[in-house]
């Protein structure tokens, strides 16, 4: 009976190859990815050579639609109008959640940290749309920041913080927020504090020990949230249509625009542009983080040899 038993698990456990039942415990990930991800790729990639002539989808193999897209200079004014918000939600989201991140990282109270956590959280559960609509209120012309400035006295006649590109920015960046918060809070919680109990020992300050322990610690966590953000502001729909009105055109929504218009080969060809661009900018961010890491490594080397 013994050997029996000790037969099924080595079918089941392959012996030692482990990597065996790695590989068939990723199988059904690869296979989803595989058929859901490349699939829509290369079906989009088809689409990008087929013609698009007056109002009619025409199949055939042609570069025209990249010629268009990478020659006119609306299409660059649309490339620029969104990396720009995307650059402005990345910023404003780093501004606001690595003080939050920190805070929470060094609290001792644990009934705080969660709450604090909790909070930071719950925007997660109420989906872009709602919380879209939501900014929409407060930011009309009879929402409540403009009843809010009226009442100070800020303005006589309220601001125009819808449909334009400043709306579009506030809501982004309290959607995206989260995704900045979390990845500097695990690096920070992470982090070991003797090195900052070392560096206050031997006489560096408060800021000194933030700017040179601390905040080069938490290059990686910067890194990831960057990029999280980065590529999802690139990739945002809801918000940009809802928020801009139209007024506001980002990729997305124009890719949004030309699939209803059957222009597919454009459509495709901004899609794979923004695919390839937040690639690019992942990669970047990465080296970015990576040459910072191992500059302040190697300082410290010096320091030390």
């Amino acid at each position: 009976m013994s050997r029996i038993a000790e037969r099924i698990v080595n079918l089941y456990s392959f012996g030692n190859r482990t990597w065996v039942t790695r590989l068939l415990l990723l199988l059904p990930a690869l296979a989803l990815m595989g058929i859901v991800y490349l699939g829509g790729l290369l079906i989009f990639g088809r689409y990008s050579f087929d013609i698009y002539e007056n109002g009619k989808l025409i199949r055939g193999w042609d570069w025209g639609a990249y010629r268009a897209f990478l020659s006119d200079p609306y299409y660059w004014k649309l490339i620029g109008t969104t990396f720009r918000i995307a650059f402005k939600v990345t910023l404003w989201s780093l501004l606001l959640a690595y003080p939050l991140a920190y805070c929470i990282a060094g609290l001792k109270k644990p009934g705080m940290k969660q709450l604090l956590l909790l909070l930071t959280f719950l925007p997660l559960l109420v989906s872009a749309v709602v919380r879209s609509y939501g900014w929409q209120l407060l930011l009309s012309k009879q929402g409540f920041m403009n009843w809010l400035f009226i009442r100070l006295g800020l303005t006589d006649e309220g601001f125009s913080m819808i449909y334009n590109e400043t709306g579009v920015v506030v809501a982004l960046v309290h959607i995206f927020l989260p995704f900045m918060v979390f990845p500097i809070l695990n690096v920070l919680s992470q982090s070991d504090a003797s090195l900052k109990a070392a560096a206050q020992d031997l006489g560096a300050g408060s800021w000194r020990t933030f700017l040179t322990i601390t905040l080069p610690l938490s290059a990686r966590g910067i890194a990831s949230g960057v990029q999280i953000v980065f590529t999802l502001c690139l990739t945002a729909f809801t918000t940009p249509q809802l928020i801009g009105g139209g007024r506001v055109m980002t990729l997305p929504v124009f890719i949004y625009q030309r699939t209803l218009d059957t222009n597919w080969p454009m459509a495709a060809v901004a899609s794979l542009f923004l695919l390839v661009s937040s690639i690019v900018v992942s990669l970047l961010v990465n080296k970015g983080a990576e040459m910072l890491m191992f500059r302040r490594s190697r300082k410290g080397g010096q320091a030390y040899g």
